[in-house]
């Protein structure tokens, strides 16, 4: 009762029970201290509390001699070290003074983990040593213990991993007499702890769950916390990265609960390095900078310089190599002081990698051993391997093959046998690129297979879209150089498929049924809390979106106001993200997509329609085309930075009429003529090619990187617009292609028509009411009707969804690039969580076809949001969109639609009858259809 009373009830307490006042209860408190420190934080400091007003109640001075003890175990339960250890200190004098050694030497367990926390490990170890040997004098087997244990952690944070296990073995003899489930959990996490950093995994992981069974049943919740981050650690350094974000989400969540900052600060170091690992680099980025100077406020130097060496990890992966020799240089200090040569290693292979991406191999090569050489010491097999990698890698790239190959053979076997996946996967990469570079194609065929292999099953379990799109980012070489290898060998088909597996694989995993956003109901409290914070967000997020718009439209336009609010707005996107990452990373649906079934697709495209997939090879642009009967390649056809450079031209030109006062210019001619200068000089470079292959069927384009900006319906061969020969679409891949094809027709007639017009596109009521009345079923939402909820309950129902509205395409945060409704922006997250059965979704609005590339050609926009949703068929534009044009354009597409053309034929007839009467592509070429024709 005294403990969970207030203070004016604790008086009261006092004063009642006066006869129960005296060191007995003074110890009972002491005692709820110990036993709630590390599973309920803020019991333990209520308890020390308590103790304080009772020793100030009874002046009694071995009860205050307690009262501080409980002070520093409360101190070092909330993270204040340093407050900590003055309270530890005195208590020692005070029990001194009360000659009591023995209760004196028990104290020292606490600031035995604060000077440790404090990275003071001589001090620590001095007075740990004295302090366990007037215990076993004392017959005091239990508290020896957990000073050896203490011991134990400091010989682990100084890499000293065979005297650390001994200490801990010690320990856990000591501990199994009392069977105290707190005290076994504990030792049995650093004894696992120790085994991981010499790869002893199998076992540690046994140590591990046995510790996590422990803590649950007897309702430990810190322990808990502690087991599932070093459960999450060891599935990382296996590569299991869905077991690693989902054990380190669960305990990051756990001391975000019981209140304990220096843990979360920890549990967030942790998720940090797995981002890095999964090329999440921007997010790693902002967790190291929140954390870094969160451990240097508390004194946690080793934590500190440790966040400051991986923040200078993400600086060298963000391009930043002034920043990251900073960071660095920070952490060498840190680590120096500290006297912990492994983590300054840790620091050279750092600053060995940064040689490495700026070319000095050699250079490169001679850190890595350095850094390799230190971890071989002290038997950190992980740190050692990746070191050997890298040196092996660094003298492949400078061209000593010779040096190199034992170096990479080495480090594949070991890290293969060794469950080190992510390692192995490197070094079969490296070591295939090698065999290459000599010509033995056999070696290399095979290496490369085994890479490509691991990187799919490291993949494939990972839990959300966001997470398979970046791990494999730098990971398409060993699909590079198959696809190099099966053409120069004249296995077409075979590189075809290599190229399909590496390419838009995520979006191909989503639409095959893995999850794209967080589930519909919260599985704790962590997730009801970052629901609803997610709703709070989104509806704040709209009406800043809205308030945005409103200051850059208004004709007394606020520099400083727009600045300000684009602020928020990037707060508010960045925090939407961050709590949709918290609550995907804990587990999603492990999705492989089926194979590429080349014999499918063909079949699908029949006589009338050819494949056009374009792909580059050293800047070299090639394509693939195929057809009912035949896969070929075109090679060297293009240089791929000149068409790069023709296609910005030539959205520089398409701009510059809209800049230029629009459809009645007196500059049209000329700005025609400049349009269909770029749009010839890049048919001539990747379409004239392969005229002889494509003979008069339908087009299907599969783009390659700066393409997928490109008008292929426009282009022009000097006479003619694509568009005026052939119907052209295009798709993010081949398998995308199929999935599309594979899926049913819809027999829902509904048309729903959504129209927001404001100042940018007033004719939109016009363009609703001219084609919505084509559709005898149809629901039409205009105006203050068309609302994000009316979308979401007629949007399923639909066999057409139309939506024209303002559009606005996000380089910066492709996920929020957005249609504008009523009451707000319908972005790409919004969409992935619709779920249609329609033919055919138009988005009659500016640039909602634009995308942002992420390796692999992952198209990254609203595209993608209702490929995922369900939609086969999406009709997008490439640009700025004329408001009037667009209108006829709509009117005459939905015509033939209701006639029964298809939607690639009814696109091609309205552009061309578009074409005749406004010739410059701005105006009839926008949009294009994707998927499905």
């Amino acid at each position: 009762m005294l403990v969970d009373a207030d203070e004016r009830q604790r008086a009261a307490l006092l004063e009642e029970h006066a006869a129960l006042v005296g060191v007995a209860l003074a110890i009972t408190i002491k005692d709820i201290c110990y036993a709630t420190w590390d599973s309920d934080p803020s019991q333990a400091a209520e308890a020390a509390a308590a103790l304080a007003l009772l020793a100030e109640h009874t002046g009694d001075s071995e009860i205050h001699a307690l009262a501080t003890w409980t002070s520093g175990i409360a101190a070092l339960a909330t993270g204040h070290m340093e407050h900590a250890i003055d309270d530890l200190d005195a208590a020692v004098e005070q029990f001194c003074r009360l000659d009591q050694p023995h209760t004196a030497a028990r104290v020292q367990v606490g600031k035995l983990m604060a000077l440790a926390m404090l990275g003071r490990y001589d001090e620590a170890v001095a007075c740990g040593i004295a302090a366990r040997d007037t215990l076993l004098v004392h017959g005091d087997d239990i508290t020896a213990g957990r000073i050896e244990f203490n011991l134990g952690h400091i010989a682990l944070r100084r890499d000293r991993y065979a005297e650390a296990e001994q200490y801990y073995l010690a320990a856990y003899a000591h501990f199994q007499s009392a069977g105290d489930p707190a005290l076994l959990a504990s030792v049995e996490n650093a004894l696992a702890d120790v085994l991981v950093r010499q790869r002893r995994f199998a076992v540690a992981r046994d140590l591990y769950e046995q510790a996590l069974r422990r803590a649950a049943e007897a309702g430990l919740d810190v322990i808990q916390a502690l087991t599932e981050c070093n459960l999450g650690n060891l599935a990382l350094a296996q590569g299991r990265y869905d077991q690693a974000l989902e054990y380190l989400e669960r305990s990051r969540r756990r001391y975000h609960d019981l209140g304990m900052p220096h843990e979360s600060a920890y549990a967030d170091l942790e998720l940090a390095e797995a981002y890095l690992e999964l090329n999440l680099i921007a997010e790693a980025d902002a967790i190291y900078a929140r954390v870094t100077p969160v451990f240097a406020s508390l004194g946690m130097r080793a934590e500190q310089a440790w966040a400051l060496a991986h923040h200078g990890q993400t600086a060298l992966l963000l391009g930043n190599h002034a920043a990251a020799r900073q960071r660095w240089l920070r952490a060498r200090q840190l680590f120096e002081t500290e006297g912990n040569e492994v983590s300054v290693a840790l620091v050279t292979l750092f600053e060995a990698h940064l040689l490495y991406r700026e070319g000095q191999f050699h250079a490169a090569a001679a850190t890595a051993v350095r850094a390799e050489q230190v971890f071989f010491a002290a038997n950190n097999r992980l740190r050692r391997l990746y070191a050997a990698w890298l040196r092996g890698e660094a003298l492949r790239a400078a061209g000593e093959l010779a040096e190199a190959f034992p170096i990479l053979m080495a480090t594949y076997r070991e890290a293969e046998s060794g469950s080190a996946l992510q390692i192995a996967q490197r070094s079969a990469t490296s070591l295939g690129l090698l065999a290459s570079a000599r010509g033995d194609r056999a070696a290399a065929e095979d290496y490369l297979e085994r890479a490509i292999t691991m990187i799919e099953q490291m993949r494939a379990p990972l839990p959300a879209e966001q997470f398979r799109t970046a791990f494999v980012s730098d990971k398409l070489s060993p699909f590079q150089e198959m696809v190099r290898i099966c053409l120069d060998t004249g296995r077409i088909i075979e590189a075809l498929h290599y190229v399909e597996r590496a390419r838009s694989r995520a979006l191909v995993e989503m639409l095959g049924g893995s999850v794209v956003g967080p589930g519909v109901h919260p599985r704790d409290s962590f997730e009801a809390e970052a629901f609803s914070r997610l709703a709070a967000l989104r509806q704040e997020l709209n009406w800043c979106y809205q308030r945005l718009s409103r200051a850059m439209e208004s004709e007394q336009y606020d520099h400083t106001t727009v600045v300000d609010l684009q602020a928020t707005v990037q707060q508010h996107e960045m925090a939407i993200l961050e709590l949709t990452r918290q609550i995907q990373q804990r587990g999603g649906s492990p999705m492989m997509a089926s194979s590429f079934d080349l014999a499918s697709l063909q079949a699908a495209l029949g006589t009338e329609t050819v494949l056009i997939e374009y792909y580059s090879l050293d800047e070299e642009l090639l394509a693939f085309v195929v057809t009912s009967d035949q896969v070929r390649v075109v090679r060297f056809i293009a240089d791929e930075p000149g068409v790069a450079a023709a296609i910005d031209h030539l959205r520089f030109q398409i701009d510059a009429l809209r800049r230029d006062a629009g459809r009645k210019t007196v500059h049209a001619p000329l700005l025609l003529k400049r349009a269909r200068h770029y749009l010839a000089k890049i048919y001539d470079a990747v379409l004239r090619p392969l005229e002889a292959l494509i003979d008069h069927r339908r087009l299907m384009i599969v783009p390659h990187r700066a393409l997928h900006y490109a008008p292929f319906h426009a282009f022009f061969d000097g006479e003619r617009h694509v568009i005026e020969r052939y119907e052209a679409c295009t798709v993010p891949s081949a398998s995308v292609l199929s999935h599309c094809l594979r899926q049913r027709t819809s027999h829902r007639k509904q048309g729903v028509f959504i129209g927001v017009p404001d100042a940018r596109a007033p004719r939109v009521r016009d363009e609703i009411e001219a084609i919505a009345p084509l559709w005898a079923d149809r629901v039409v939402l205009l105006d203050r009707e068309a609302t994000l909820a009316a979308l979401q309950q007629y949007a399923p129902q639909a066999g057409i969804l139309h939506l024209a509205c303002h559009g606005q395409f996000r380089p910066d945060s492709p996920l929020f690039s957005s249609v504008r409704l009523a009451d707000g922006w319908l972005t790409t997250l919004d969409v992935y969580q619709l779920r249609l059965a329609c033919e055919l979704v138009v988005l009659s609005a500016c640039e909602t076809g634009m995308s942002t590339l992420a390796p692999g050609d992952e198209v990254i926009g609203l595209t993608r949001g209702f490929l995922a949703a369900g939609a086969p068929s999406i009709l997008v534009s490439l640009w700025t969109v004329d408001d009037t044009t667009t209108a006829e354009l709509m009117t005459t597409f939905y015509t033939l639609l209701r006639d029964g053309e298809r939607p690639a034929a009814a696109l091609r007839q309205a552009q061309r009858t578009l074409m005749e009467r406004y010739p410059h592509p701005f105006f009839w070429a926008p949009f294009t259809l994707v998927g499905r024709w």
